[in-house]
């Protein structure tokens, strides 16, 4: 009876666990991602023309994906990291 209720117990850590690291995981990707939508608007805010409404639109993508992270909608890992890679050199 003693071992059901450890096994019991145990799961039921497991199962609560979960949730709050991919919360914790969530909350760092947002992190980075406003870091990133930072950085391109401060090179869109240094450029006109075609490679200011380029960055302009990144910002809006990066903007897209934190809210969709902040409201627990889906969104894809590959998505974010290459959101986060194109943000690296907003210039280019």
């Amino acid at each position: 009876m003693a071992s059901l209720r450890t096994g019991l117990i145990t799961l039921a850590a497991l199962a609560l666990a979960g949730p709050v690291h991919a919360a914790g995981q969530a909350a760092s990707r947002v992190d980075d991602l406003r870091t990133a939508q930072e950085r391109v608007a401060r090179a869109a805010s240094s450029t006109k023309g075609g490679p200011q409404h380029r960055l302009l639109q990144e910002q809006r993508k990066l903007s897209d994906l934190i809210d969709d992270l902040e409201h627990g909608r889906q969104v894809d890992p590959a998505e974010i990291d290459r959101a986060l890679q194109r943000a690296e050199n907003p210039g280019l």
